[in-house]
């Protein structure tokens, strides 16, 4: 049976990349890249066997550390969980859970990620050529490290996704985790000064080695190298630290799979007051209003597109992280203009979120102009009060209120012209995404480049466009001179509302000739 769903999960990979050319490219490239660190990782390796078995053993360590995080955040937190094997979906099969657990654990070993950290592993025996008994030890300690990985990334996705709890729960946890994402630049940085820091003073350095090799993230990585240093007691119980931690992990999966496979996904109830309509009975009737109400209701609700609008009061923390926590700085004044661009390329394929309802919304027979005005003033209802307040808030804080016609001005040029973008890109691109209430750690293979190549297009596309108010916006925080501020509101709003109309305009003209492909798409990624 795990024979079976094992060709299964690769019959579906090869169909999922047949029908879309842009993921298997993106699978391609992955491939590749993930090759070329393979290739510079021996390198590395063979030339710190050669240095020496204190530099071999620590490079080692450091590199098994890193290794055993990537796979619990990476997977997990950005590049999302492979979920072709779903433990719902394999739930009707006659399966055990621990065949169950074998097959995905197997199924994440044979993926890019899996194979990558295999080989890399197995790279180390370039580094241990000089220590036979050390290059023996990692025959068993390799296999033992890469399996420690995949189980715990499996492991934490599936406490993450609250497999079995309520969609409110699977929800709150998947914008946590967008935080985590957001934060991991800072907290990179972070880590890396004090890894500069440890260097410089040399022996705190490999202290903080020293200590993570007991730790679960590296002990397994830690046996050969304190095999060739000659202590076996060391090595051997590293070892032990290392078997206890697959075994807990395993036992912590197998429950959590237990647990949620019992309950099955439940949606919590709201009451509603009887005739109550929500946004439709309050915004205007007609194919905008309905459009309108229709999408106010997933920007105020839908935990997809509450993450983009996250992005918002986050930006300027960025800049203050990054400015070194200075409160007056120019930056900091300024970075409503970076709120209001990130929350305004948010819907860039929108329709995506749909999935196939999106077939009810074509047989209302809607025109493409009156779904992007609607679709439009919903992102608008929710986004302009947001970066107002963001504006407000930071120039407050910074004291230099001189600035704040320059900020709002750049702000919302900003936001109308990445509108007007997202007007036109909406209508022509659609994307896999998870399915309102899916995990939040769902993907598909090639889907993580494909995104990323499409939405750095777009954001040269809306910078390029908003760039005449931004660089107004910036003389008027440098300078102070009031006549740049009035600029950038001028420029700002009469250029952004010209691009926002044309953009609608457009967008709609596209949508009608592109709706009925769009769909086609839909169901294709639905279906894989």
């Amino acid at each position: 049976m795990v024979a079976t769903l094992l060709r299964i999960r690769f019959r579906v990979l090869g169909n999922t990349l047949s029908r879309s050319p842009w993921q298997l490219v993106g699978f391609i490239i992955t491939a590749f890249w993930a090759l070329g660190v393979l290739f510079m990782a021996a390198v590395g390796l063979f030339f710190a066997g050669a240095a020496g078995a204190d530099v071999t053993r620590y490079a080692v360590v450091a590199g098994g550390a890193i290794l055993t995080l990537g796979w619990i955040i990476g997977p997990v937190f950005v590049a999302g969980i492979d979920t072709t094997l779903d433990p719902a979906k394999l739930a009707t099969f006659p399966l055990t859970t621990g065949r169950m657990m074998i097959a995905i654990a197997i199924a994440g070993l044979t993926g890019i990620p899996g194979l990558a950290s295999l080989i890399g592993g197995l790279a180390t025996f370039t580094a241990w050529w000089r220590w036979p008994l050390a290059a023996l030890a990692a025959i068993v300690c390799v296999p033992l490290g890469v399996a420690i990985c995949v189980v715990a990334s499996r492991t934490v996705a599936s406490l993450a996704s609250g497999l079995g709890g309520r969609r409110r729960t699977q929800e709150t946890v998947g914008l946590i985790a967008f935080v985590v994402i957001l934060f991991a630049g800072p907290i990179f940085l972070g880590a890396t000064q004090l890894l500069r820091t440890g260097v410089e003073s040399g022996v705190q350095f490999l202290a903080i080695l020293d200590g993570l090799s007991w730790t679960p993230l590296a002990a397994a990585w830690a046996v050969p190298g304190d095999l060739a240093a000659g202590s076996p007691v060391t090595a051997l119980f590293k070892l032990l630290i290392a078997a206890a931690t697959l075994a807990g992990l395993w036992l912590l999966w197998n429950r959590s799979l237990t647990a949620g496979l019992a309950s099955p996904p439940q949606t919590s109830a709201r009451r509603v007051q009887s005739g109550s309509l929500g946004w439709f009975g309050r915004l205007p009737t007609g194919p905008v209003g309905a459009t309108w109400a229709r999408s106010l209701t997933y920007w105020v609700r839908d935990s997809r597109y509450l993450q983009q609008l996250l992005l918002a009061p986050l930006v300027p923390v960025f800049v203050l992280f990054y400015s070194g926590g200075d409160l007056t700085s120019p930056f900091f004044a300024g970075s409503a203009i970076g709120s209001a661009f990130f929350v305004g390329v948010a819907p860039y394929t929108i329709i995506s979120y749909d999935g196939t309802a999106f077939a009810g919304i074509l047989q209302t027979g809607i025109r493409g102009r009156a779904d992007r005005v609607g679709r439009t003033l919903a992102a608008a209802s929710v986004a302009v009060p947001l970066v107002l307040l963001v504006a407000v808030v930071t120039v407050g804080i910074s004291g230099r209120w001189e600035v704040l016609p320059a900020v709002l001005g750049a702000s919302f040029g900003v936001l109308l012209t990445a509108y007007g973008v997202c007007a036109v890109s909406s209508a022509l691109l659609v994307i896999p995404v998870a399915a309102a209430g899916d995990s939040p750690f769902k993907r598909v293979p090639g889907a993580t480049f494909t995104m990323g190549l499409v939405g750095i297009g777009l954001w040269l596309v809306a910078g390029l466009l908003a760039a005449p108010e931004i660089v107004f916006a910036v003389l008027a925080i440098a300078l102070g001179d009031p006549l740049w501020s009035w600029l950038a509101v001028i420029v700002g709003i009469v250029l952004g509302a010209v691009l926002c109309i044309v953009g609608i305009i457009v967008g709609g003209r596209v949508f009608d000739r592109t709706a009925p492909s769009l769909l086609s798409r839909l169901k294709s990624y639905k279906n894989a």
